[in-house]
């Protein structure tokens, strides 16, 4: 039969719909850049106060990981979009109204939850509605989205009032509602619990097609898989005892580790504060170039997902972070032990900039976003969202350590300490992606699957094989 051209029109709208979400979560995690100058100068908070502002966030995220999973078993994908608007507008009301601490406090923790269900939910929704060319890309919209969010804060942050940047927060998550009240559910979700007619039209409205036996075929590889895939037990228990989870949990275990203890929410986080400490160029002026340097490589790297594998880009991109980190720690070495000289650190009063800029340029095209991707790649539709909940409750808990760890260990160790801690970890993982991380480029969701499985029968079959024991002659 031969395969008609699928108009992808619509799994492009309705990627860039729900990646919007994403928009929220990247002002949300900017935030703390442009008010945390503005919190210290009209409010009476201390820095142990304001660390516990940035990293609340990250403590929210946990249950909403959680909550996510079971609302879009339950409910769909798009309805648990709808639902994480509900956190982050009461979180952003109340910090538009409030300067308090223990109302921050509670205000941070909504919006973690919201941008927990978020960090969920979406990545699965365009991994299922994405074809296999395009996934990539659709997925990668997901950082450009959250790029544009940083962008958004560090550009009218800095020169607003505290109440004007609120404001502005409150309103993207009712965008994003808005933006994906007309999205398609995913198939698969409706193949899960046996709707096939549902699936059967969502299925033709996000591949543009109309012949319905092309349709029926590929549906039929769809339940076939989705079927197997169910008749498995879907609980967090069974994720992690069952073996043939356990290359799928180690590699995704990996990728967030090393996507979140490179610290970039660190980085972003306390970016002006950073360079108020280091560089000849304002705070302000350096984020700006910051964030958009970010988002127009965020961009690029759609792009370059379509022409260069994940393994390639990822380790590309962790040797790149280590070595940007590397930059800005030497000078803060240079700055704060070596002691040199004002006019000797003014020559190279650049470093920190160019340091910073290099993370985020190599950070943006691989390890800050193919992890989100491979993780809802790597997992059959019955483990799926429990994995997909796991993984992002990981990030959580390695963002909470670098959020609330930043000021203590440049407190403690020094600045530079800091950012060659962050460096040792992006080498690491370039050893990690080389030699754990298998290639995921041009395969469907099944086809990866079955890969997997592949190597899982070869592992459990090298189990089971007793040892051969060697046969000696002996000469009577």
């Amino acid at each position: 039969m031969t395969q008609p051209t699928p108009k992808r029109k619509t799994q492009y709208l309705a990627g860039i719909c729900a990646s919007l979400t994403f928009l929220f979560t990247g002002a949300s995690s900017a935030w703390p850049s442009p008010a945390l100058p503005k919190l210290k100068s009209e409010t009476s908070l201390v820095d142990a106060q304001l660390s516990w502002i940035v990293s609340l966030t990250t403590i929210g995220g946990l249950p909403g990981c959680y909550i996510a999973q079971v609302l879009q078993e339950r409910f769909g994908r798009k309805n648990t979009i709808f639902a994480s608007a509900v956190p982050n507008i009461i979180g952003t009301s109340i910090i538009l109204l409030t300067t308090r601490a223990e109302l921050l406090y509670l205000a941070r923790f909504c919006t973690g939850l919201g941008m927990g269900m978020v960090a969920v939910v979406c990545m699965i929704y365009i991994t299922e509605i994405a074809d296999k060319e395009v996934r990539g890309s659709l997925g990668m919209l997901i950082q450009v989205m959250m790029n544009l969010g940083l962008l958004t804060m560090y550009s009218i942050g800095p020169f607003v009032s505290y109440k004007t940047l609120n404001t502005l927060c409150v309103c993207l998550p009712v965008l994003y509602v808005v933006a994906t009240v007309w999205i398609p559910e995913s198939p698969y979700y409706h193949l899960k619990d046996g709707r096939v007619a549902a699936a059967r039209k969502e299925f033709m409205v996000l591949k543009g097609v109309t012949d319905e036996k092309w349709v029926d075929e590929q549906l039929g590889i769809m339940r076939a898989h989705v079927r197997e895939s169910m008749e498995n037990k879907t609980s967090m228990k069974e994720l992690f005892t069952n073996l043939r989870y356990r290359r799928a949990l180690y590699i995704t275990a990996g990728l967030k580790f090393l996507q979140y203890m490179t610290g970039s929410f660190a980085i972003q986080s306390y970016l002006e504060l950073i360079f108020r400490q280091s560089s000849s160029v304002s705070g302000p002026l350096a984020s700006i170039i910051y964030g958009l340097v970010q988002f127009t490589t965020g961009i690029a790297a759609t792009f370059l997902t379509r022409y260069f594998g994940r393994r390639v880009l990822m380790c590309t991109s962790s040797l790149g972070v280590g070595i940007s980190l590397t930059v800005v720690g030497t000078f803060f070495y240079l700055q704060d032990c070596a002691k040199l000289s004002p006019e000797s650190l003014a020559s190279i009063s650049l470093m920190p900039l160019i340091g910073i800029l290099g993370f985020n340029i190599l950070y943006t095209v691989g390890i800050g976003n193919l992890p989100y991707v491979m993780q809802t790649e790597l997992f059959p539709i019955n483990v799926k969202t429990v994995a997909s909940s796991t993984a992002t409750m990981s990030a959580c808990v390695f963002t909470f350590v670098v959020g609330k760890s930043y000021q203590f260990v440049k407190d403690s160790l020094g600045h530079y300490s800091v950012f060659w801690i962050f460096a040792s970890v992006a080498y690491l993982g370039v050893f990690f992606v080389y030699f754990c991380v298998p290639e995921t480029k041009g395969k469907t969701l099944e086809e990866i699957q079955d890969m997997l499985n592949v190597k899982h029968l070869e592992e459990a079959q090298a189990l089971r094989s007793p040892p051969v024991t060697p046969v000696v002659e002996v000469d009577e």
